[in-house]
């Protein structure tokens, strides 16, 4: 579930930490959603292993269905 704070990144209002360092400042500048980085970061290996495993089972059932859909 995505909570309100995350929506607002989503939306283009993210906002550099006022303590971040120079690499985070010209990644940010250079077009790097610092957001999903500052996301990943907040979650335990745990929890990163399985936003991962999703996207994986969400990637075999759309090949699937491709497949499924060019037997056809």
């Amino acid at each position: 579930m995505i909570d309100e704070q995350t929506w607002a990144q989503i939306n283009g209002q993210y906002t550099c930490p006022s303590d971040a360092g120079p690499a985070w400042r010209e990644a940010m500048a250079a077009g790097i959603d610092m957001s999903l980085i500052e996301h990943a970061l907040a979650l335990t290996p745990e929890q990163r292993l399985a936003e991962h495993q999703e996207v994986i089972d969400f990637l075999s059932s759309v090949q699937e269905a491709g497949r499924s859909h060019a037997a056809e």
